[in-house]
């Protein structure tokens, strides 16, 4: 544990996350085509001025990328994995910075760049470190301290501006994200990202049987709030109610905003028991709140167990007939879904 705690500082110093996670291949086919090119005319010579194990060196290095990427081009999987295609690189940044120091060193900043964008940076930020310390050792020993001392500076600048430019790119793909799966106004999911999340529990249920509940909440007589007292306290009703629900629920527990003032809560892992607990809990600290400005708020909830076989439209439709006969029954009331209360 202790040995991953540089690691993991140095990605919080930087920004965490990875923006290039699912565009490596991408990024690959493009260096591989425009690698192999440039490296294969220093193969070869390489090969006739008798420096054979480093010509066959950079040879290796262009046939592995030339192979993913003619493999990536037809749409497949890559044969050699993205970790494995730093060793032929490796090796021949070492051998050159045995034979010929400064262009070894020369050839390590891109060795660098190539392994941020084919690794993970949890993988970049190590082997990157590693061949900080192996150039400034071999030009220690090869050349002298004085240029050693110079390599380490300006090699461990190249690494810190990298992770820097990457950190900004993370933080910038990550609010990219939350703008395409949030609503702005509460910060609750939105639909999309609501239909996405419902499909991969329907799948988890059909591959394991595991259970999972939906909650539909509705606000009482939102209309009135707005008409009676504006749309800025019927936006801090929605932003209470999200704040209040999201307050009680699990970490793995979602909350979505699928209309202008109903929401859907996804209980992964809950049975029937469990969400009318979590329901009724919702129902008493929404209605017992204060929201300044407004009237007591209180809210009805649809409740609905996912039943084996069942696709989204059914479930989502079983907790809103629920919320339906909630409503009918009075308003701030739970009801549950009539298939799920005869399953349990």
């Amino acid at each position: 544990m202790k040995a991953r705690q540089p690691l993991a500082l140095l990605t919080r110093l930087f920004g965490g996350g990875d923006a290039l996670d699912g565009h490596r291949e991408k990024i690959l086919f493009r260096i591989a085509v425009v690698s192999a090119a440039l490296l294969a005319p220093f193969g070869i010579n390489n090969l006739f001025i008798d420096r054979v194990p480093l010509g066959l060196a950079i040879l290796v290095t262009v046939a592995v990328l030339v192979t993913d990427a003619v493999a990536i081009h037809r749409g497949r999987k890559p044969p050699v994995p993205f970790e494995l295609l730093l060793v032929p690189v490796a090796v021949a940044v070492a051998l050159l910075l045995r034979t010929q120091p400064i262009y070894g060193v020369l050839w390590t900043y891109p060795a660098i760049l190539f392994s941020y964008f084919v690794l993970s940076r949890r993988l970049a930020i190590p082997v990157s470190l590693g061949l900080l310390a192996a150039a400034t050792a071999m030009v220690h020993v090869y050349i002298d301290a004085g240029t050693a001392l110079r390599v380490f500076a300006s090699v461990l600048l190249t690494i810190v501006i990298v992770n820097i430019i990457l950190g900004v790119v993370n933080d910038l793909h990550a609010r990219m994200v939350a703008q395409t799966i949030t609503d702005p106004l509460t910060g609750a999911y939105n639909r999309r990202h609501m239909e996405t999340c419902l499909d991969e529990v329907i799948e988890r249920q059909r591959r394991t049987g595991a259970s999972a509940a939906l909650l539909l909440i509705d606000i009482d007589q939102f209309k009135p709030v707005n008409d009676r007292f504006g749309h800025a306290a019927g936006d801090s009703v929605l932003r209470t109610v999200v704040a209040l629900v999201a307050d009680r629920v699990r970490r793995l527990d979602r909350v979505f905003r699928i209309g202008g003032d109903e929401f859907l809560l996804l209980l992964p892992d809950a049975d029937l028991s469990a969400a009318q607990t979590v329901a009724e809990e919702l129902r008493s600290r929404i209605a017992a709140s204060a929201i300044a400005g407004t009237p007591p708020v209180t809210v009805s909830i649809g409740v609905a167990v996912l039943q084996p076989g069942q696709q989204m439209d059914a479930w989502m439709h079983a907790a809103d007939t629920a919320l339906y006969r909630a409503k009918q029954q009075g308003r701030n009331r739970v009801d549950c879904s009539a298939a799920t209360v005869a399953a349990s």
